[in-house]
C-alpha cells in the first residue's frame, strides 16, 4: 500500500485533529441541540462519540482511498499476534490490581470489577462497553496513524528496539516529574485527586506497569526490523495530545502530564507493534485488555 506524502499528511492530520478537538465540538453540539435532554440519549452518546470521535475518520478516509482493514494488518497472525497483545497488557493489569487491592477492593476501579461490583445496573455497564469503544478506537487510530506516517514523513530509518528505547526514557522522565509535581502538590489535600477519581496508589503504580509492559515489549521484538522516528513518534504524540488539558492549576496540570505520558507509553506500544510484526490484531489485544482490566 502505497499513499502520495501530500495525501498521507492529510489524512493523518484530519483524524488527529477529529480526535484532538472532536469531542469538544460534539459536547458544543449537544448542549445546542439538548440532545442529552432526549429518553436514552445520555447512553446513546456514551456509545456513538468515542467512535466517532477516534475510528469514524479513519474508516471513511479509508473507503475513500479504497484501502482495506487488511492493508492495515486486520486478519494477519491471529491468533499468535492477538495473545502477545493481551500478555504485554499483563503488567498494567498487575498494578492495577494491587493498586485496588491495597485501596480496599481488587475489583473497583478495574472496568469489568465495576460491572461486577454495581450488580449489573445499566449504567454501569454502558460506561463499560464506552470504555470498550473508545480504546478500540483509539487503537485503530493509532494503527491508522502509524501506517499513514510511513508514507506522510520521510526520514533516516532506524530500528524499532533503538526507536523503542529512546522515547521510552523520554516518557518515563516526563512521567517521573509529572507524579513527583502531583504528589508534593497534593500531600496536604487528597480533594483534587478524589475529583480526578484518582489515588496517590494509582498514581504511583500505573507507570510503572506501563514502564512494565514497554520493557516487555522489547523483549518480544523480532528481527531488525526498519523503521524511521517520525514514524514511531506519531502514535505517540496523538495519544499523549487527546487527554492533555491545559489548567491554571499545578495539580489538575501535572495529572493531565501524568495522563498524557500514559496514552504516549501505549502509543508507543502500538507503533512498535504495528512496526514490528505488521499485524493490528497485537494492538487489538493491548487495547481490550487495558479498557476491561485496568482503571487507565
Amino acid at each position: 500500500m502505497y499513499t502520495s506524502t501530500e495525501d498521507a499528511r492529510s489524512d493523518l492530520f484530519l483524524s488527529g485533529a477529529v480526535y484532538v478537538i472532536g469531542p469538544a465540538v460534539v459536547e458544543i453540539l449537544v448542549e445546542l441541540l439538548r440532545l442529552n435532554r432526549l429518553p436514552g440519549a445520555t447512553i446513546v452518546l456514551l456509545l456513538v462519540i468515542p467512535v466517532v470521535t477516534t475510528a469514524l475518520v479513519p474508516i471513511l478516509l479509508m473507503r475513500y482511498r479504497g484501502e482495506s482493514f487488511g492493508q492495515y494488518g486486520y486478519g494477519a497472525g491471529l491468533p499468535p499476534n492477538f495473545g502477545v497483545g493481551l500478555l504485554l497488557a499483563l503488567p498494567i493489569i498487575v498494578v492495577s490490581v494491587l493498586a485496588a487491592t491495597m485501596a480496599g477492593n481488587p475489583l473497583n476501579g478495574l472496568g469489568v470489577g465495576d460491572v461486577i461490583l454495581s450488580g449489573g445496573d445499566a449504567m454501569p455497564v454502558a460506561l463499560l462497553l464506552s470504555r470498550l469503544l473508545g480504546w478500540l478506537g483509539l487503537g485503530f487510530l493509532g494503527v491508522y496513524a502509524t501506517v499513514k506516517a510511513r508514507d506522510a514523513f520521510r526520514s533516516d530509518f532506524r530500528t524499532v528496539r533503538d526507536e523503542a528505547i529512546w522515547l521510552g526514557k523520554i516518557l518515563a522522565a516526563v512521567a517521573a516529574v509529572a507524579v513527583s509535581i502531583a504528589l508534593l502538590l497534593t500531600l496536604p489535600s487528597q480533594s483534587e485527586l478524589a475529583g480526578a477519581g484518582l489515588g496517590l496508589l494509582p498514581i504511583l503504580l500505573l507507570p510503572l506497569g506501563v514502564a512494565g509492559s514497554v520493557v516487555l515489549l522489547l523483549r518480544t521484538l523480532r528481527g531488525p526490523s526498519a523503521t524511521s522516528r517520525a514514524t514511531m513518534l506519531t502514535p505517540v504524540v496523538l495519544l499523549a495530545v487527546g487527554p492533555f488539558q491545559l489548567s491554571f492549576s499545578g495539580t489538575a496540570l501535572a495529572l493531565s502530564v501524568w495522563r498524557a505520558a500514559l496514552y504516549a507509553g501505549v502509543g508507543l506500544m502500538i507503533g512498535a507493534l504495528q512496526e514490528s510484526r505488521r499485524s493490528a490484531l497485537a494492538c487489538l489485544g493491548l487495547t481490550i485488555a487495558i479498557a476491561l482490566l485496568t482503571p487507565l
